[in-house]
């Protein structure tokens, strides 16, 4: 009937001879599935090159093209639909780690993306579908990553005019965290975002952890968050502790002979989230078009539902999933690094010759956000 009962996965890693490197491949297995007997095995190869090291892909990547591929394969043996399959073995908890799960929402991303994607016109049969001349296949996908913050510290200061700066040692690598950390303050102050600025990427300002792995929302925003709440607090006390809503900001700080206000905080997490799983997750449909003459596959559509909690800025958020496709399409079609074995060096290591998607092998991609907030994990119902 689809009840899986075993899963056995066994996972090769490279790395270099002088030192070791591991990354997260068997993580998906572990969690993703009901499935009480689990075996997964890690073993490092190590090879005459350099160190590896993850490009906007770690090891979870690898695990889950192999894990979500067997369960496809397992589907056909089946002649049980994909999707079906995975409803099937639905987790409600984590038996990985014996927990209940912070918050999942994998079920509102099946459902969203097989309506929006149009999954019941699908026809499971092998050539069954054309599009002209092209072969026409759809698929799908389950994806599952770890939920999780670091401790992390900031500092929020407001001044006679009313405007706002953040301090934080985070480094803005691209995925717009500059831009949420004010969003965050803002709410939490009340204040408009316009007002707000963030001063970062300074190891004199307050430490926060190193932008990876998807947790400077979780981390550092928690830490703006807590942050801006002090700050407030701060603020009432001043005026004889009045309640933080709608507070005259400006009237107090004159009232007290104030230039500006300040509040330096550590944010961390708490017991309570101990006794949870922490993980986001998704659901991807996919439609392909293969010429069978010249054996070309072009990606025609993609539906992409995402349960990474509250959504802080739904435009930097969106991009990022936009980017993710356009990286696993890669991945999937074009990306190789050929080797030269002799002397353990890429020889494609340019641009010219390391084939990366471009606007024309991008289809129409639908994105679509859960949005609700995970309560255990931070205080601003983020997840990552």
């Amino acid at each position: 009937d689809g009840t899986l009962t075993a899963i056995k996965h066994q996972a090769y890693g490279s790395t270099s001879r002088y030192e070791q490197f591991m990354e997260r491949m068997l993580d998906p297995t572990k969690s993703m599935y009901n499935c009480a007997n689990v075996e997964t095995t890690y073993q490092l190869v190590p090879l005459d090159m350099s160190t590896p090291c993850p490009a906007r892909g770690p090891g979870e990547t690898s695990g889950s093209f192999a894990m979500e591929s067997a369960m496809d394969e397992l589907s056909y043996a089946l002649k049980m639909d994909p999707l079906a399959l995975r409803l099937k073995n639905y987790a409600e908890i984590d038996l990985n780690k014996n927990l209940p799960w912070s918050s999942n929402h994998l079920l509102a991303c099946y459902q969203i993306g097989a309506e929006k994607f149009g999954w019941n016109k699908r026809n499971p049969q092998p050539n069954s579908m054309k599009n002209g001349e092209k072969l026409v296949g759809m698929g799908m996908s389950a994806g599952i990553y770890k939920a999780e913050r670091a401790p992390a510290s900031a500092g929020i200061k407001m001044d006679l005019n009313g405007n706002v700066a953040i301090q934080s040692s985070v480094a803005d690598t691209g995925p717009g965290s500059a831009t949420i950390m004010t969003q965050i303050a803002a709410d939490a102050l009340g204040v408009d975002v316009e007002k707000v600025s963030i001063e970062w990427a300074s190891s004199s300002y307050p430490f926060a952890p190193p932008q990876y792995g998807s947790h400077t929302t979780t981390s550092t925003g928690s830490a703006v968050h807590d942050a801006a709440v002090a700050l407030k607090n701060k603020f009432a006390e001043l005026h004889r502790g009045a309640e933080t809503a709608d507070l005259p900001y400006i009237d107090i700080l004159k009232k007290h002979n104030l230039k500006e206000l300040a509040a330096i905080t550590e944010s961390k997490p708490d017991e309570d989230s101990k006794k949870y799983s922490g993980k986001s997750f998704s659901a991807s449909f996919v439609e392909v078009e293969v010429d069978a003459l010249t054996c070309e596959v072009r990606v025609t559509r993609v539906v992409s539902v995402i349960d990474a909690g509250k959504i802080i800025n739904p435009k930097t958020a969106h991009s990022q999933v936009l980017g993710s496709v356009v990286w696993g399409i890669g991945i999937a079609l074009m990306e190789q690094g050929i080797v030269d074995h002799r002397y353990g060096r890429y020889v494609n290591n340019n641009l010219a010759e390391y084939h990366v998607p471009v606007n024309a092998d991008i289809p129409e991609v639908d994105v679509h956000f859960i949005d609700q907030n995970d309560t255990h994990i931070d205080p601003i119902g983020a997840k990552g």
